[in-house]
């Protein structure tokens, strides 16, 4: 039987590309709530390996993205109101509570 421990480490960027569209956030938002830069989260986007200090904390961030998703339903009507860097501060808000 094949060893599929690395494929569950792995994270599907198919997945969380499909997270940020539903958190309604844009790439560089994203790359924020990871813990990265930008240019980094494009990189991984196009399949490069991602450094385990950076694993650590980009799962970090996906756990509070689904905490918020899951516990304040993100994202509400009147979040999808707002501009985009007042939802974006909101959601930093909601993501500073949770820790």
């Amino acid at each position: 039987m094949p060893d599929t421990s690395e494929a569950v480490k792995t994270l599907d960027f198919a997945k969380v590309e499909a997270l940020r569209s539903h958190m309604l956030l844009n790439s560089t938002q994203m790359a924020k709530v990871l813990g990265v830069s930008r240019v980094t989260y494009s990189k991984w986007l196009k399949g490069n390996p991602i450094r385990k200090s950076n694993d650590t904390k980009a799962r970090e961030g996906l756990r509070k993205l689904f905490t918020i998703l899951h516990v304040h339903q993100w994202p509400q009507r009147e979040v999808v109101g707002m501009s985009p860097d007042q939802r974006f501060k909101t959601l930093l808000e909601f993501m500073a509570e949770d820790e």
